[in-house]
């Protein structure tokens, strides 16, 4: 943990807000504007590093909101130069913890009784810190434990920040067939939720029920006993983070990891109509032979049937070539407000490239950054349809499927059996439907 302690949380849209996105903004664009036309990654200029290295010890002090973006940012292909990107992946497990003594009052007062009553052994410094709470090692009942705190004045630092992003989200939506007020309405319900830690250990519960089965799959059980709205204790889990693991890994352990992953997410969305919505680096732990640890259950969205199932049939409209399907059951997932007016080419070169994983077979597909980054220009740059499509609450937290997901997926360079896995999980029955 960085040696800095925070006493409180900066507030205001000019101490939270305006001055990271200012650097964050001439961060981005200078690489962008250097990297048009480059035929090869282009290194971090010494002038870039500086800004990533004051973006981090900014985000980190300031936690929610601008604190999940850092940590998006840093794990996107092309969205930063690679240095500054590991620098910014300090965010997915590291950042400027709270003071100890803040935190030891906090604790004391949710469960009721002393620091050295509710736990034999409590150590005062965080392994581990992030953007709603930081994880202390702990001793409960003669096992290790690690405890998450949530830092004080948290639910007020990201109202403040939400109040910002959804005045932003209406001016930009102007004109276009997106509801900006549902899609915050969206953002602001899955964040309160992260600050009830009550609500997050029943997460943790329900996927260690769905996941039990999964080789290779492990989720920490929680401590019920010294779990509150805002303190979960859960059992402690030893493994490797992930950037070590991709750097040291054998490529037969990390493609047993990057399946696992894999299979975990859309095992849980197309069977289970559930999703753990936060799929960042910081969220994994990895053992010797590429068994993985999914950590934070704050963040989950459940699913309607009939969305779920729509979607299925979409899918098995692209993985078939069905064109003339695929037009027909598109505009059930409510994306295409005004089919004629459509330009129904692009969207099908779209869908057929994001399931190009879904459809190689010999040899089987292998995600790349390159592959990702391509992704940004069809969906983003260069798509006709980008001012034609909506955006239905359910899916802004799908989406970082396409670059999140996708974005572990390759920096682990996975190889896997993507389309046997892929059909079977959307040709499975859809829960309650």
């Amino acid at each position: 943990m960085k040696e800095a302690k925070l006493d409180a949380l900066a507030r205001g849209f000019k101490d939270r807000t305006l001055v990271t996105a200012r650097m964050a903004s001439k961060l981005g664009v200078r690489y962008v504007k250097r990297s048009l036309g480059a035929k090869r990654v282009l290194d971090a200029t010494p002038k870039e590093l500086e800004v990533a290295r004051k973006l981090v010890n900014d985000m980190s002090s300031m936690k929610g909101l601008i604190m999940k973006f850092g940590q998006m940012a840093s794990y996107m292909p092309g969205a930063l130069p690679p240095a500054a990107q590991r620098i910014l992946a300090e965010l997915q497990a590291e950042s400027t913890a709270m003071n100890f003594e803040r935190v030891k009052e906090l604790v004391e007062a949710e469960l009721g009784c002393p620091l050295d009553q509710a736990f034999e052994a409590f150590d005062p410094e965080p392994f581990a810190a992030a953007s709603i709470g930081q994880v202390h090692r702990a001793t409960f009942n003669g096992r290790e434990v690690a405890v998450k705190v949530q830092y004080p004045d948290i639910e007020e630092a990201l109202k403040s920040d939400l109040k910002t992003v959804g005045f932003a989200t209406t001016l930009s939506t102007l004109g276009m067939p997106i509801d900006g007020k549902a899609l915050i309405t969206e953002l602001s319900e899955r964040l309160m939720e992260e600050c009830d830690y009550r609500a997050e250990a029943q997460n943790q519960r329900h996927f260690a029920e769905l996941l039990e089965d999964y080789d290779g799959v492990d989720v920490p059980g929680v401590v019920a006993e010294r779990t509150t709205k805002r303190v979960l204790t859960t059992h402690l889990v030893d493994g490797q983070r992930f950037y070590p693991f991709c750097d040291t890994a054998p490529k037969a352990v990390k493609d047993r990891a990057g399946e696992a992953i894999f299979r975990v997410s859309f095992d849980c969305i197309f069977r289970h109509a559930t999703y753990n919505a936060d799929p960042h680096p910081g969220n994994y732990l990895f053992g010797g032979a590429g068994e993985v640890t999914f950590l934070d259950y704050g963040c989950v969205r459940r699913f309607e049937p009939q969305m779920i199932a729509a979607w299925k049939r979409v899918a098995r409209s692209v993985i078939d070539d069905r064109r003339a399907d695929f037009e027909r059951y598109f505009p059930d997932l409510g994306m295409v407000p005004k089919p004629k007016r459509f330009d129904w080419d692009h969207q099908w070169a779209v869908m057929r490239y994001l399931y190009t994983p879904f459809i190689q077979r010999e040899p089987y597909f292998t995600y790349t950054h390159e592959y990702v980054q391509q992704s940004y220009a069809l969906l983003l740059f260069d798509n006709p349809n980008k001012l034609r499509t909506a955006m239905p609450p359910e899916w802004l937290f799908l989406n970082r499927l396409q670059w999140g997901l996708n974005s572990v997926l390759a920096y682990l360079d996975a190889t896997g059996p993507w389309p046997e896995i892929w059909r079977a999980a959307v040709e499975s029955p859809t829960p309650g439907a």
